[in-house]
């Protein structure tokens, strides 16, 4: 009951801010309804239990269903990713067969660049250009040069060829099919001049090409087009045929050495190319792991209106097979056309038998899975019906002890609202208390402030008299002084110029602490060589900047500051001529940690809280120009901002000082890359 007490109170404290009254008016009606509903649930308790069983007939339909959806749908997404894994495998072959043959275009072309940028070819050249391209490309058949060589240059073009190769003859094909050199005259002849390899293709040198109606019109297009190419042909191979392409690419004259207008100008000849369609293929797919692709290429559209080309199948059969309709897949197929210059081709893409099939035993897992949690669902529901009539007559007896419970709540309600009350009014006074102190405060600080300047300006006009007053007596009696008077005059200036230092140290020593707007992003390393250079050290001393340095969004004025009298200390207190000074930073935490280390006449231990006192100074000197207050400017600004400062030093063994600086989250990267240990040295120059 106890905790029943605490729980109830715990929710309605923040909720219920009504009086006993109203707590009674709000809570009556549902009192009545309970004493009504208990007569109520007395007549019809048999009718509610019965009816406390539809739940779960519809969580056991509609499990089922839901279970036979997801199977369903499953079954669609394994189908679907079969279909991208096959489309993608496809577009792969496609893309590198596209490829291979644009390859194959490119030899031709190349011959027929290089002819056209030759006055002259001779047959060692032109054996020499197309070797690595014979070497590297297994399905070329021939690769040939095929002059234009007109009816009255005849005789002096069959001179020029028997001079490299004497038994040159221009032949044709006779009406049997034979060759022979002789033929009826013509206008014009395109003979075979240049043909590699040339052991495979030797009947071809010297062959009037033109004769053959497929490529005379292959030739009459390409002049007519100005382009290449290309037809698809049978070739024979040993004990069988295959699909062949030829491509023939015109060669023009240069065009400022005729004439003749480019509609007009004949061409020099053709550069003509024959390749093995399927050794183009297989080389092309040669690069990939098997596949389960078959590939069909078809000249056209596929079927009745296109010519079959070449069917590749996949290298996973573990036999060959030459009729093409007898592995075409009813299932997945997916096809893309192809432009090869003046032809469009399709490629069918189909799996291999058994493969790319869909395999479903997830679908069945999940469709199981899903009958099972319908039964547990099932079970659990039914349980949960039976035990609805103990837990209703549980909520009659914490009913009963509810309203009890809510008495005792109304009471600590208005208990509250008096506390709160009296909170609020606390909380007024604390605030009026602050307001005040706040104003007091910006009042005195105003004031102080306005004391320093004052004071500055009071006392810095009598420094300046004194000091012009001191020169004025030097410059006058400069023939009676002796060197004890100018002594003791040099001494006043001089005690004059540290009076002002004095000044000026205790206005900077004042201002700092005050909000400042110059923030922006600050490049240490610079800053230090900035500071570096107008502190202009004596020759013999060099600065050190060692490792990467930060940029980091700050004060540059207080944080130069602290730099620049943290130098300065090191080398005017150094006690040498030649001195060394390193300067590095290292990231702890949210905090840089900047050291100044130099290796002068050092600081014994006992001084190492005094040097950071106002006022305070190692040695009395009556020539100096120390105040005592740059270290004590230097703490103030590190502490104000959060960091804190210290100094490692024995005698004789240099100084150390360690100051932390925090990045406040934010940390910008130098524009200068450095190597991590890198250092930049600063010297003294010799003037």
């Amino acid at each position: 009951n106890m905790s029943i007490s605490r729980l109830i109170r715990n929710i309605a404290k923040p909720i219920l801010k009504l009086d006993s009254k109203r707590w009674q008016w709000f809570s009556k009606p549902f009192q009545n309804r309970w004493v009504s509903g208990r007569a109520e649930d007395a007549t019809t308790g048999t009718n509610s239990l019965l009816a406390g069983y539809i739940p779960v007939a519809l969580v056991t339909v509609i499990g089922a269903l839901i279970s036979y959806g997801l199977f369903i749908q499953s079954i669609n997404w394994e189908k679907q990713q079969v279909e991208v894994a096959f489309k993608e495998a496809a577009q792969d072959r496609i893309l590198l067969i596209q490829r291979e043959i644009k390859f194959s275009l490119g030899i031709v072309r190349d011959i027929a660049s290089f002819i056209e940028a030759s006055e002259s070819v001779g047959r060692r050249e032109f054996r020499k250009f197309v070797g690595p391209a014979l070497t590297n490309h297994a399905g070329i058949k021939a690769l040939v040069w095929a002059p234009r060589i007109d009816a009255k240059y005849y005789n002096q073009f069959l001179s020029f060829a028997q001079k490299s190769f004497p038994p040159f003859q221009i032949r044709e094909y006779d009406a049997v099919g034979l060759l022979t050199a002789d033929h009826p005259q013509r206008e014009v002849y395109y003979p075979i001049l240049y043909v590699q390899p040339y052991q495979e293709n030797k009947q071809m040198l010297g062959l009037n090409i033109d004769t053959d109606t497929q490529v005379q019109s292959l030739f009459q297009r390409s002049i007519s087009e100005k382009k290449t190419q290309i037809d698809t042909q049978k070739i024979y191979k040993p004990q069988k045929s295959a699909t062949g392409i030829t491509i023939v690419v015109p060669v023009f004259f240069d065009s400022d050495s005729t004439q003749m207008s480019s509609e007009t100008k004949p061409p020099r000849g053709f550069a003509l190319g024959i390749f093995f369609l399927g050794d183009i293929v297989e080389r092309a797919l040669e690069s990939l792991r098997p596949g389960s692709v078959d590939i069909h290429l078809y000249r056209g559209n596929k079927g009745s209106e296109g010519t079959h080309l070449y069917t590749h199948f996949s290298r996973i059969r573990n036999q060959e097979q030459s009729d093409v309709s007898a592995y075409e897949n009813p299932g997945i197929s997916y096809s893309q056309k192809i432009e090869v210059e003046n032809m469009t081709w399709t490629i069918l893409c189909e799996p291999a038998s058994n493969r790319f099939e869909i395999e479903n035993p997830i679908s069945w897992v999940i469709f199981f899975g899903g009958l099972a949690f319908t039964a547990l669902l099932t079970i659990y529901t039914a349980n949960l019906v039976g035990r609805t009539k103990q837990i209703s007559l549980k909520v009659a007896e914490r009913t009963a002890q509810l309203r009890s419970l809510v008495e005792e709540l109304n009471l600590e309600v208005m208990e509250r609202k008096y506390a709160e009350t009296e909170l609020q009014t606390l909380n007024e006074t604390l605030e009026y208390h602050i307001a005040s102190r706040t104003a007091e405060a910006e009042r005195r600080a105003e004031y102080l402030e306005q004391f320093a300047y004052v004071t500055s300006h009071d006392l810095k006009a009598p420094l300046r008299a004194v000091s012009n007053l001191a020169e004025w007596i030097e410059e006058d009696l400069e023939d009676k002084l002796d060197s004890s008077s100018r002594e003791q005059l040099a001494l006043l200036r001089d005690r004059v110029r540290r009076m002002h230092d004095l000044i000026e140290g205790l206005l900077e020593y004042s201002r700092v602490g005050k909000t400042s707007d110059n923030v922006a992003p600050i490049d240490t390393r610079e800053l230090i060589m900035e500071i570096t250079d107008s502190l202009s050290p004596e020759k013999g001393f060099t600065i050190k900047i060692k490792g990467d340095m930060p940029v980091l969004v700050a004060d540059r004025l207080q944080l130069g500051q602290v730099f620049s009298n943290l130098i300065s200390n090191s080398l005017k207190y150094h006690g040498g001529k030649k001195g060394k000074i390193h300067i590095s930073s290292e990231k702890i935490g949210d905090f840089y940690e900047f050291t100044v280390r130099d290796n002068g006449q050092g600081i014994a231990p006992e001084y190492h809280d005094k040097i950071f006192k106002m006022f305070q100074t190692l040695e009395s000197r009556d020539f100096g120009t120390s105040t005592g207050i740059g270290l004590a400017l230097v703490k103030k600004i590190v502490v104000e901002h959060g960091g804190s400062i210290r100094v490692e030093s024995a005698i004789n063994e240099g100084a150390s000082f360690t100051f932390t600086w925090p990045f406040k989250g934010t940390e910008i990267k130098p524009n200068i890359r450095r190597k991590s240990g890198d250092a930049i040295s600063i010297k003294a120059s010799s003037e």
